[in-house]
């Protein structure tokens, strides 16, 4: 047993851990060269926004319960230039451990440069599955969101209003790495891979886009059933030219997620 910054962790002999790292390591490996081989096609920074969101989970029968989360976007990782806030929440039904859908909405506000800029109304609905290929999870969202815009008035421009239809699927992989904690088996480091696309259709130029990619990489923290900490780099392509945002660029991405149970 060694404690490192106050943790305990289980020291397994150099043979286990060669073996149980052996996928870890050429994830690792995979992922760095990725990274390496955009970032050596790109001068620009690698973090051009910085999002902060938090999610909730409350079961209220076992097969019922609410889903939601907030978000707080910065732009160019300055803590002070905001780009967006939103608040989502939805029904969920839990069919089983491996299926469940959601029925919700959406409030987003928009800004740009600091100024108050268009405001969107975004119902949804969603549909989640989860599985395991040995110790590793994987996961897939599929969401379709309807999505009411009002742009503002500027610099004597008519106010806009617009709507479209978004097709969103995503997939992650959760790699399991070590645990934590020796007497709390919950207590889990772990490493996600994932990719989500978004197709829209509708009218409307500067949220009408046709094809947006996210690739997700980052390590999670499991502190137990109820709580983890996620610290993702986001890379996004858009498709088309959008006025204040890039073609390609990168997203610090902080999330919490609990899990409330009121079942008892």
């Amino acid at each position: 047993m060694k404690i490192i910054l106050g943790v305990p962790i289980e020291i397994k002999s150099g043979l286990n851990i060669i073996s149980s790292l052996k996928k870890e390591v050429f994830l690792f490996a995979c992922v760095f060269l990725c990274i390496v081989n955009v970032f050596s096609q790109e001068s620009r920074p690698a973090v051009e926004e910085v999002w902060f969101q938090y999610y909730n989970n409350s079961k209220i029968t076992d097969k019922w319960g609410v889903s939601s989360d907030v978000g707080y976007r910065l732009k160019e990782g300055r803590f002070y230039d905001l780009s967006q806030y939103f608040m989502r929440s939805g029904a969920s039904y839990t069919f089983n451990p491996m299926f469940k859908i959601t029925l919700g909405g959406a409030y987003f506000k928009t800004h740009f440069h600091g100024v108050g800029k268009a405001e969107e109304f975004r119902p949804h609905q969603q549909l989640n599955t989860k599985h395991k290929i040995g110790k590793i999870g994987f996961g897939n969202r599929v969401r379709i969101e309807q999505r009411f815009i009002n742009i503002a008035a500027d610099a004597g421009e008519p106010a806009e209003s617009t709507f479209n239809f978004r097709f969103r699927y995503r997939f992650m992989f959760d790699f399991p790495l070590i645990n934590l904690s020796h007497s709390n088996k919950e207590r889990k480091l772990s490493f996600v891979v994932g990719d989500e696309i978004l197709f829209s259709a509708g009218k409307g130029e500067f949220f009408d886009f046709s094809v947006q990619n996210r690739f997700l990489v980052g390590p999670v923290v499991k502190f137990n059933k109820q709580n983890k900490l996620f610290v993702y780099y986001n890379f996004t392509s858009v498709s088309k030219d959008i006025p204040d945002i890039s073609d390609e660029y990168g997203i610090l991405w902080l999330g919490y997620k609990q899990t409330l149970d009121f079942r008892k």
